[in-house]
């Protein structure tokens, strides 16, 4: 899921050995969110300050579902809540000083088209489904039809869609 996250590797160093690189520094997802900084991630030979960024944003989306999730429930519980309702579920607000759901979705987005920067893509992702937790259980072919969004930024928010549900159930 990492090596989705990033992308594309540098000459000499492919998105998976750079993903591995990273998972063995910091032994683990859970390890990235305990310690890991932008400036710490950026220097990790083929990532670079914005796929750090763009890593953090995961992590942090995994801390948020966290808090929506804190209800004692089993594993199985959590994926059919996540997976399976059609119910609204509550999600905190961020603190002043965090960045936005759509400001997170939009550094995993990576970048725009012509006249619709990430931050509009993001946000009219999730005005379409209502909020970041709105994305879990959809089909992802529903998000092509916000304009902006390719198969490979699709792919992308899928993989920190997971990213961010692992980081969840790890801190748990």
């Amino acid at each position: 899921m990492l090596a989705i996250l990033i992308g594309s590797g540098v000459a000499g160093r492919s998105a998976l050995v750079i993903a591995n690189s990273i998972l063995d520094e910091y032994v683990g997802l859970y390890g990235i969110h305990r310690t890991a900084t932008v400036e710490e991630l950026a220097n990790i030979p083929g990532l670079g300050r914005s796929k750090a960024s763009r890593i953090l944003a995961a992590i942090e989306l995994g801390r948020r579902l966290y808090k929506v999730n804190k209800l004692p429930q089993t594993p199985a519980q959590i994926d059919s809540n996540l997976f399976s309702s059609k119910e609204q579920v509550s999600q905190p607000e961020p603190q002043s000083n965090e960045p936005s759901d759509a400001d997170l979705l939009a550094e995993i987005i990576g970048s725009g088209i012509r006249g619709r920067p990430p931050k509009v893509i993001a946000g009219n992702l999730l005005a379409k489904f209502d909020s970041f937790l709105g994305l879990f259980g959809q089909d992802m072919g529903k998000f092509l039809s916000i304009k902006g969004l390719n198969s490979v930024k699709v792919i992308r928010i899928t993989a920190a869609m997971e990213i961010a549900k692992r980081i969840s159930h790890a801190i748990s």
